[in-house]
């Protein structure tokens, strides 16, 4: 089992929606029928809509600065031999992750009013993927390299300017990454 941690990727505001993110992760349910759609689950609950995961996200912010992170990305990603042993189930996989997200909350290591902090303690939200897509030899991500490499070259450019090496306005930098 491969796990990855990564706090949502902004430009240093955080105020920024989730709702990139989701759609993102909705990318498997293009062109497919109602009944055979993907949803995303948490701890008690099997059929959750995107909606509801871009507002709750974007509205667990109270004790948020703009400087912190609204969400982080959790993968769980099994092996090919891990997902031959449960038969490549949705159903196992959500289990894992239900289970997983038990002791992820256990590792706080924290209190919230003098007890330990608990799975009902943290909202999540998770989705199952089958299929694997846009890994960087896909034509997609081929296609879009140039316009990677650009932006890469736009965001060294404001680093330069911030720290004094190059003159320039890091505004309109700015707004041409985003174009």
């Amino acid at each position: 089992m491969y796990i990855t941690i990564t706090a949502q990727k902004v430009q240093g505001n955080y105020a920024q929606s989730a709702a990139d993110f989701v759609d993102y992760l909705e990318k498997e349910n293009e062109g497919k029928p109602l009944p055979e759609l993907e949803h995303f689950f948490d701890q008690q609950h099997d059929e959750i809509t995107a909606n509801e995961v871009i507002r709750e996200i974007d509205d667990n912010t109270a004790k948020l600065k703009n400087k912190e992170p609204k969400f982080y990305s959790i993968t769980l990603n099994p092996s090919g031999r891990e997902l031959k042993s449960i038969e490549d189930s949705p159903e196992a996989l959500k289990r894992y992750t239900r289970e997983a997200m038990k002791e992820y909350a256990r590792a706080f290591h924290r209190e919230i009013d003098g007890r330990p902090v608990a799975i009902t303690d943290i909202k999540y939200y998770a989705k199952v993927e089958r299929q694997r897509t846009f890994k960087g030899t896909d034509k997609q991500v081929r296609e879009n390299q140039l316009y990677a490499t650009k932006i890469l070259e736009l965001k060294n450019d404001i680093r330069s300017i911030n720290r004094g090496e190059l003159v320039g306005n890091t505004k309109t930098l700015q707004k041409e990454i985003q174009r």
